[in-house]
């Protein structure tokens, strides 16, 4: 199966079924996350704690238009995320960042042919 570079960009940044607020540090460092063309630390990264098969609906069916325009879609469902708030002073491997974690809707950007190339950001949706 051919993955796209955009997609399986998201997938190494945003996808972690079994992450913690307590491996941000660990997974920014094995993943190589850093701002765009650069090795100094991003200020703040979003996992997913959930599988890519689990969020590519939301792109379709799983989901609705978000916004105005674009390709940003919300999820109807709530998805556990992990947000690493890293210091952007720093560099790759040493971000010193710091999780926290929360049951939200996800608003991702989607490509053309549905799959999910961008984190936009968790709603918080009360009940």
């Amino acid at each position: 199966v051919h993955v796209y570079p955009r997609v399986q960009k998201f997938i190494n940044q945003h996808i972690n079924q079994n992450m913690a607020p307590n491996r941000c540090d660990a997974m920014i460092t094995q993943k190589k996350i850093s701002q765009t063309n650069s090795n100094r630390c991003k200020e703040v990264n979003t996992f997913i704690s959930a599988t890519y098969a689990a969020v590519k609906p939301v792109c379709r069916d799983g989901g609705s238009p978000y916004g105005t325009g674009g390709n940003l879609r919300i999820s109807h469902d709530k998805f556990r995320v992990v947000n690493c708030e890293c210091n952007v002073n720093l560099r790759l491997p040493n971000c010193d960042c710091r999780g926290s974690s929360g049951n939200k809707r996800i608003v991702i950007g989607c490509d053309d042919t549905g799959n999910p190339v961008h984190y936009e950001e968790g709603v918080y949706i009360p009940n």
